[in-house]
């Protein structure tokens, strides 16, 4: 069963990126057909950001490098009734002063059969 990650980040700091996987095809007099790339050509991708001290960034950090490599789990986007699949490809952490942290990650929405 996929482990699921429940910290909330910073809600000014949430951004979604979107991509569509499109195929076309263009004909030599200026026509082009396109048409949805695989079973699930939607893709988002979340930016998020925490930020506090070493005590609530170790857990994140823990959870995220338990999930290195590739290994998918669930998160739940605010807004949302539902939980996604998404990864993490990996994170940044910045020294804000004082005992106060950054953590600045990024989740690509996967899919499950």
């Amino acid at each position: 069963m996929m482990e699921t990650f429940t910290w909330l980040p910073e809600q000014k700091a949430i951004s979604e990126e979107v991509q569509y996987r499109v195929l076309s095809a263009r004909f030599g007099d200026g026509y082009e057909q396109s048409a949805g790339a695989g079973l699930n050509p939607r893709r988002s991708g979340w930016s998020l950001m925490f930020v506090g001290t070493e005590e609530k960034m170790g857990p994140i950090q823990e959870f995220l490098d338990r999930h290195g490599e590739g290994r998918a789990f669930l998160w739940t986007p605010p807004g949302w009734s539902e939980a996604m699949v998404v990864q993490c490809r990996g994170y940044t952490k910045t020294h804000r002063g004082g005992p106060v942290w950054q953590l600045s990650l990024g989740f690509e929405q996967g899919f499950r059969p």
